[in-house]
């Protein structure tokens, strides 16, 4: 393991978290998993059925490590709380965007076998948790960019995701049902819909911004989503409707009217 090469990773986080967008990730990210090649070759012996268990185990943990401090330098050298909350804002994205992605792409052209890959994606998320108290989890470059294709309930799945609810819960799949099904069947709410994807990506990125996001998913869930979740299923889509409406002209108002920095 040559920690300075997972270090050097994070140099380019910053560029590469700006072509996290629909139109420029997937050519993104297939560029990145070949240029960093060598470093995915070196992880594969974290993930390979050559290795007894215990020494993958061992092994997962040197990389989990090596990720860490590697951010951890990038975060120590940044001057400024706010500043610092950012970098580890882009850092988590960075994670979970680019390098858990290419690692289970990697090691799925090399023949690794899944339940590998997962235990030495679950044990970086892990280490990455308990340094610096951030959930990551690991998805590969298929549903991420199906996420984007599919147009994704950003707010929805931010919220569920922040209670630490599954991806496929009741709640995230009755609100996009919602949403593609009587919200989109208006002129108004097609329209809607497409400010709202527009504008959720930020929303939900300054909302991660915060000192205590989970307090904020809390209220979202509270005032607005299980309320929205309980009227579809009474089959109340109009008052679903005004109350997902409200939501997000609260959202608006609140983190969409100047830069927080």
């Amino acid at each position: 393991m040559e920690p300075e090469r997972i270090a050097g990773l994070f140099d380019q986080a910053e560029s590469k978290t700006a072509e996290f967008r629909k139109e420029t990730y997937a050519e993104a990210f297939q560029d990145y998993l070949e240029d960093n090649a060598a470093v995915w070759d070196m992880l594969g012996g974290a993930g390979t059925g050559g290795m007894l268990l215990q020494e993958q185990e061992q092994a997962g943990i040197l990389a989990a490590e090596a990720f860490v401090s590697g951010a951890r330098q990038k975060v120590d050298a940044v001057k400024g709380r706010t500043k610092k909350e950012k970098l580890q804002y882009n850092l988590n994205l960075y994670m979970v965007s680019y390098v858990l992605p290419a690692i289970i792409a990697w090691h799925r052209r090399g023949g690794v076998r899944e339940e590998e890959t997962k235990r030495l994606t679950d044990m970086i998320c892990c280490k990455w948790q308990e340094a610096f108290g951030a959930r990551i989890q690991a998805s590969d470059f298929e549903s991420i960019q199906s996420g984007f294709r599919q147009k994704l309930c950003f707010v929805t799945t931010a919220v569920c995701r922040g209670l630490q609810k599954p991806q496929d819960c009741k709640e995230i799949l009755l609100m996009k049902q919602f949403r593609d099904g009587y919200f989109a069947g208006s002129a108004e709410g097609k329209q809607l819909i497409e400010e709202y994807y527009d504008i959720a990506p930020t929303i939900v990125k300054r909302i991660a911004r915060e000192a205590d996001p989970e307090e904020k998913y809390r209220y979202l869930w509270n005032t607005y989503i299980r309320k929205c979740v309980d009227h579809i299923e009474e089959g109340q889509n109009e008052q679903c409707s005004r109350l997902y409406k409200s939501m997000m002209a609260e959202l608006k108002a609140e983190y969409m009217v100047i830069e927080k920095e």
